[in-house]
């Protein structure tokens, strides 16, 4: 918090839709203290190239902290978009089949905050799971 920010007021951040995925997807990739080149083409690919909703997002994570950038994602989503951003983030988390610690205290955030029910995730983490299974193409 700046010097004067209880003078003048803190500005309420509001984020679109894409920019609000952008974020919840930044701060998965994140949580284990870096990103890598992939991990950002990843990123850029998953708001199709929309530099402002990237642009905007990277400003709010900078600016916010973890807790509030969760807080500003799900209040920025209407419930057939959080399903969607849920499972962004867990084909993330999932992408090289280990939870970090930090990543799923995260996600854990995400799924109290999101409020999607119980069955959903587990039918999302399966399926997930399989498509990241190229073991079941090996002979």
């Amino acid at each position: 918090m700046g010097l004067f920010d209880k003078l003048v007021g803190k500005k309420e951040t509001v984020l679109t839709p894409k920019a609000a995925l952008a974020l919840a997807c930044m701060t998965v990739v994140a949580a284990d203290g870096g990103v890598d080149e992939e991990e950002m083409a990843t990123l850029k690919r998953i708001v199709k190239d929309d530099q402002q909703a990237f642009h905007t997002a990277i400003k709010v994570y900078k600016d916010l902290s973890t807790q509030e950038c969760v807080d500003l994602v799900v209040a920025s989503l209407n419930p057939k978009q959080r399903v969607a951003v849920l499972v962004n983030l867990l084909d993330i988390a999932m992408a090289d089949g280990v939870f970090a610690g930090p990543e799923e205290k995260l996600l854990v955030a995400y799924l109290e905050a999101l409020q999607i029910g119980e069955q959903v995730v587990k039918d999302l983490v399966e399926m997930i799971a399989l498509k990241n299974d190229h073991s079941i193409f090996e002979e």
